[in-house]
């Protein structure tokens, strides 16, 4: 009989359409809404997330709502926890795979465990992490994070292949909720459709008639590549004969190398002149003796440097 009272009362008031209504549903959810088209199977809600349809059954309450109240609502806060089950790789890809779907969604804010704010408790926080698909876990630390609706999933397999469950339980009102599973025995990401319209099931959402489905693969980050560090530049081997020690070194911007070749020449000098005081040289034959040492070694210290 409430069905039928709101088919008439359809028919009889022209400015129905352009009013919005509270709903309250057999599960305790209530919907701020504007009533669309009602059938003697389904009405349709507009909500703020996008078309929501419910059965006679599922009615309970329509009340009164304001343009401003309707406008006013507060988006929904949901938190995608991390996918449970066998296959690791298909858990994280379905996970980020879901939660760009519902980042998509109208008045929706998504968040995940390591992204929830300061204000969350860590003992809340560790224990979102390892819920997986337990209701109660969900529902008792969701509330206590402050999210509206948790969702989860998991991978498992089955004679016919492998299997993707996804669900969601809104936090205030656990009887709120559903679970959709999907088939699979190739690549998951093959399934996008399938994916995202079971992401919108459990939400209580009709998915939009063309969704725009995320096509770029998705997956655990992959790191940077390091920086391309371009090879020093090099000193021609002719530059190596200059009387001046280091000089390749420098020519590299190396003042290191500049360093050591000047510390190994004048050491290696001083000991050549040392070492030929104890010889029967003439004063000339004496300073020959020391450039052609002190030359020696500055050849040798710069052909150290040579890359080229």
């Amino acid at each position: 009989m409430r069905w039928v009272s709101i088919a008439l009362w359809m028919v009889t008031t022209p400015a129905f359409a352009a009013e919005y209504r509270s709903i309250t549903l057999a599960n305790g959810r209530s919907i701020p809404a504007q009533i669309g088209e009602v059938t003697a199977t389904e009405m349709v809600l507009s909500t703020p997330q996008g078309e929501v349809r419910i059965a006679p059954n599922e009615l309970r309450s329509m009340d009164p709502l304001s343009a401003e109240d309707y406008a006013a609502h507060d988006a929904w806060r949901v938190l995608v926890l991390p996918f449970s089950g066998e296959n690791t790789q298909d858990n994280e890809t379905a996970r980020l795979y879901i939660n760009r779907v519902i980042k998509g969604i109208p008045a929706v804010q998504t968040v995940t465990v390591d992204a929830l704010p300061p204000s969350v408790g860590e003992t809340t926080r560790r224990a979102l992490a390892i819920c997986g698909t337990d209701l109660q876990c969900a529902t008792r630390h969701g509330s206590d994070a402050g999210v509206d609706i948790v969702v989860m999933g998991k991978t498992s397999s089955t004679d016919q292949g492998s299997v993707l469950d996804v669900g969601a339980v809104f936090v205030d009102t656990p009887e709120a909720r559903q679970r959709e599973s999907i088939l699979y025995d190739d690549a998951l990401l093959t399934h996008r459709s399938s994916i995202l319209k079971a992401t919108y099931k459990v939400l209580f959402l009709s998915p939009p008639p063309n969704p725009i489905i995320p096509e770029d693969a998705v997956g655990p980050p992959v790191a940077a590549a390091s920086p391309v560090v371009p090879p020093p530049p090099s000193a021609p081997a002719s530059l190596a004969w200059t009387p001046l020690p280091g000089i390749t070194a420098l020519n590299q911007g190396n003042p290191t190398g500049f360093a050591t070749a000047v510390g190994i020449v004048g050491v290696g000098t001083a000991a050549s002149v040392a070492w030929s005081g104890y010889a029967s040289y003439s004063a000339p034959q004496m300073v020959a003796m020391s450039a052609l040492t002190s030359y020696g070694l500055t050849v040798f210290v710069n052909h150290m440097f040579v890359t080229d």
